[in-house]
C-alpha cells in the first residue's frame, strides 16, 4: 500500500493500542512497531505526546497523532482502502462512535475496577461488567440482527472499539472472578467474539488471552501489595 512512514508506539496488553494494530491491519498498512515501557516511557513517545504522555501514538510521516479512537478515526481517513471502517450515513456513524466510545466509559472503567478494586467496590465492578456486556450483546442484535459484527458482515468502528476487550475475558475471570454467561443468555455477545476472532488480520496483533491473564494478575497482585 501506501509507503509513507508509519510507525506505532504501544504496551502490548493495551486494548487502546490494539484498537490502532486491528484498525492498520484490517486496512493492509504496514508499519513499525515500538514497544514501550510505561516505567520507563521512551523520549519519542515523551515527545510525540507530551500533554497525556501514553500510548498508544501513531506516527505518520514524522507526525504524532494521539488517543486510540481518534487514531482508528484517522487511519479510515487517509487510508479509506476497501475496509471503510465508519459508515458513510451520518446516523450509522453515529451509532459506531457511541458503541466504541462506550468501552471507553463502560468496559474498560468495569474492567480496571474488577482487577484493582476489594470488597463492596469490587463486587460492584462485576455487576457494572457484566450489565455492560449485556448491552453490548443486546445492541449488537438490534443493530445487526442476524449479522456478525456492529458493521454487519465486517468489522467497523465500533467492532474495532470494543474488540480488544475480548483478549483480556480471561484475566478479568483469572483475578476479578467474573464468569462470562454463555451463548444461551447472550448468542449475539459469543455470535460477535467468534467472528473477530476468526478475522486473519485480528488474530495477527492480539496477544494469548493466557498471557494477558499473567498480566492482570501481576496488576492485582501490585494493588494487593500496595493495599
Amino acid at each position: 500500500m501506501s509507503k509513507d512512514s508509519v510507525k506505532l508506539l504501544n504496551f502490548w496488553p493495551s486494548m487502546f493500542g490494539l484498537r490502532v494494530h486491528y484498525a492498520l491491519d484490517l486496512k493492509g498498512v504496514s508499519y513499525d512497531y515500538q514497544e514501550e515501557s510505561l516505567l520507563n516511557k521512551s523520549k519519542e513517545l515523551l515527545e510525540a505526546n507530551p500533554i497525556y504522555t501514553k500510548i498508544p501514538v501513531l506516527i505518520h510521516n514524522g507526525k504524532p497523532i494521539c488517543e486510540s479512537l481518534v487514531i482508528v478515526d484517522y487511519i479510515d481517513i487517509v487510508w479509506p482502502g476497501s475496509h471503510k471502517l465508519l459508515p458513510e450515513d451520518p446516523y450509522e456513524k453515529a451509532v459506531a462512535r457511541f458503541w466504541a466510545d462506550f468501552g471507553d466509559k463502560k468496559l474498560y472503567d468495569a474492567g480496571n475496577r474488577l482487577i484493582r478494586a476489594m470488597g463492596e467496590e469490587h463486587k460492584k465492578a462485576g455487576e457494572d461488567f457484566k450489565w455492560a456486556l449485556m448491552k453490548i450483546d443486546e445492541a449488537l442484535g438490534t443493530i445487526a440482527p442476524g449479522k456478525p459484527f456492529f458493521g454487519g458482515d465486517a468489522m467497523n468502528f465500533a467492532d474495532v472499539g470494543l474488540a480488544p476487550f475480548i483478549c483480556w475475558f480471561k484475566g478479568y475471570q483469572k483475578v476479578g472472578g467474573f464468569v462470562l454467561p454463555g451463548p444461551e443468555e447472550w448468542p449475539n455477545l459469543h455470535k460477535w467474539v467468534d467472528a473477530v476472532n476468526s478475522v486473519d488480520a485480528i488474530k495477527k496483533s492480539t496477544p494469548s488471552p493466557d498471557k494477558v491473564a499473567e498480566f492482570a494478575e501481576v496488576i492485582r497482585k501490585r494493588v494487593l501489595g500496595a493495599a
